[in-house]
């Protein structure tokens, strides 16, 4: 515990000056409430929380860092976002893979700017592909990995996005 907390702290001081936030792997149950002190007046442009065990995000952090471009929460055990993400409105990726969404967060569809969009490895059975295609700065939606239905899939295969499914016997498309 007391390795991990060491951890965290050396790796926000390195973001003050990176403007880069990374605490993979470090065991986080949740997000730690230094992160608020340590980089009050940095301008975080990208933040990685992959390999934790999260459960949530908590509506204060997109709050305080609404100048997050990048955002990787994958490998957690998060199955919602608050609302207060639409806070991250100059986000271009946002990696929720490997986590355990059944629907894509309402918020997600907000996001203006967003080019990639990473949901592989969850458990999305249906997604809302008219929301996708509205908006107009995606490029790159992965969606390997889920129990997607077959009427989804070819939905999804004939929007102007590129989408990288599971399809069997073809690979990757």
């Amino acid at each position: 515990m007391a390795t991990e907390a060491a951890l965290v702290a050396n790796r926000l001081q390195e973001a003050k000056e990176t403007k880069r936030i990374d605490l993979t792997s470090c065991g986080l149950m949740e997000v730690p409430e230094a992160i608020y002190i340590f980089l009050k007046h940095t301008p975080v442009e990208s933040c990685t929380f992959s390999k934790n065990v999260l459960k949530r995000i908590p509506p204060r952090f997109p709050m305080a860092f609404k100048t997050i471009l990048e955002l990787d929460i994958s490998e957690n055990k998060l199955s919602e976002l608050p609302e207060e993400m639409n806070e991250l409105t100059a986000l271009t990726t946002l990696d929720i893979s490997r986590n355990q969404f059944t629907h894509v967060p309402n918020v997600v569809y907000q996001y203006s700017n967003l080019q990639r969009l990473k949901l592989d490895h969850n458990q999305l059975t249906d997604i809302d592909v008219e929301s996708l295609e509205q908006m107009s700065s995606l490029q790159q939606v992965d969606l390997r990995s889920n129990p997607l239905s077959a009427e989804v899939m070819c939905r999804l295969l004939e929007s102007k996005i590129e989408v990288l499914l599971d399809r069997t016997g073809e690979g990757d498309t």
